[in-house]
């Protein structure tokens, strides 16, 4: 056997000793009859075996991860190989440890409470086991393939394609409530943020989300309660005052009109509150009937009321509007066997015509 100074470096020894010994000395004990099929096959064929991965033994018999390549050549006219060899082990180590990296990696994105998708060109190409379950699918068949936009619902098709531009463009993008159709058509109010990746070494996008339905419908409903009366269901004063805002801006015409109850301290101080929480409701009631879609009523105190007309209202059409408000509101009200009369006086603003508002 013939070696150089490189190979007798590379299993720990001297050429003089390389030389001296058997290649079967220096070759893993398990892979020895591997290594005697290769070198036959080599010589029969006379055709060369380039980089293939393989076990060799140092001196010490430390086991080492090389790449050889075997070539036959004819050495003192006999047919023999010439092995070349080129240590690996760090690569390899460093392959392991890759592979273990991801493999933890997968099972956390697996096992993770979070919805994790991964597009390319709004192509569905990975779910992870919460993105199946929170879209209602069973296996990755069922959304792999699938168009993003498809579980995208159409409301929130702009915002999210200006998002995917702004992810493709290298930027991760925040935490946005987005609305998702489930593959039985239920829809579901989700979290969503983005950030740009790679798969199979070309650019994608993955989606972080998570279902935000009864959050959203908490937070809805808050908001609901924040702007509306308790009572009778009327948007508040608060509200008022900002679609009056809102109405001031666009600079239109509209009309006003404030109203306030008589006689329902009476019946609080006579029947109880609760007998004037029952009057409030049936006066809000005959309100929004007659009113219709003609106006918006809000209630904006204990025993006060405000109508927003909107577009162009002459005095004949307010007389009208007020004139029927003043005779539903005169009917009696029945009130367990009880009967009770409240009366309304009205106050008219026209907007600009009475200057600003």
């Amino acid at each position: 056997m013939y070696a150089n100074e490189a190979a007798a470096n590379l299993v720990g020894t001297t050429v003089r000793v390389l030389e001296g010994g058997f290649i079967s000395e220096y070759i893993d004990p398990t892979k020895v009859d591997i290594a005697k099929s290769i070198t036959e096959e080599v010589i029969s064929k006379h055709k060369p075996l380039y980089d293939f991965d393989f076990k060799i033994r140092s001196k010490s018999g430390e086991i080492i991860d090389a790449v050889l390549s075997a070539i036959p050549f004819s050495y003192m006219g006999k047919k023999t190989v010439m092995i070349s060899c080129r240590d690996i082990t760090v690569r390899k180590k460093m392959e392991l440890a890759l592979k273990e990296s991801e493999e933890r990696y997968r099972h956390l994105i697996e096992n993770v409470p979070l919805g994790i998708m991964i597009h390319q060109n709004s192509i569905i190409q990975y779910a992870n086991s919460t993105a199946l379950r929170l879209l209602g699918a069973e296996k990755i068949k069922e959304i792999n393939g699938l168009n993003l936009f498809n579980i995208i619902h159409p409301d929130y098709h702009q915002v999210v394609s200006k998002r995917i531009e702004r992810v493709k463009e290298g930027h991760f993008t925040t935490p946005l409530y987005e609305r998702f159709i489930r593959l039985d058509g239920r829809e579901i109010d989700v979290e969503v943020s983005g950030l740009p990746t790679k798969m199979n070494g070309e650019s994608a996008v993955q989606l972080v989300f998570w279902d935000v339905t009864e959050r959203k419908k908490e937070e809805d409903l808050i908001r609901y309660r924040a702007y509306h009366d308790t009572l009778t269901d009327l948007p508040n004063r608060l509200k008022f005052h900002i679609d009056l805002e809102e109405e001031i801006k666009k600079d239109t015409m509209f009309t006003i009109l404030y109203l306030d109850l008589h006689g329902l301290k009476p019946v609080n101080d006579s029947y109880g509150h609760q007998a004037g929480d029952m009057v409030l409701i049936k006066v809000t009631a005959r309100l929004t009937g007659i009113l219709n879609s003609e106006g918006r009523v809000y209630r904006i105190g204990g025993d006060e009321f405000a109508v927003l007309l909107q577009g162009v209202k002459n005095e004949e059409e307010i007389k009208e509007i007020t004139h029927k408000i003043d005779e539903i509101l005169k009917q009696p009200i029945y009130i367990s066997n009880t009967i009770i009369q409240v009366t309304t006086s009205i106050g008219v603003v026209f907007s600009p015509e009475h200057g600003k508002i």
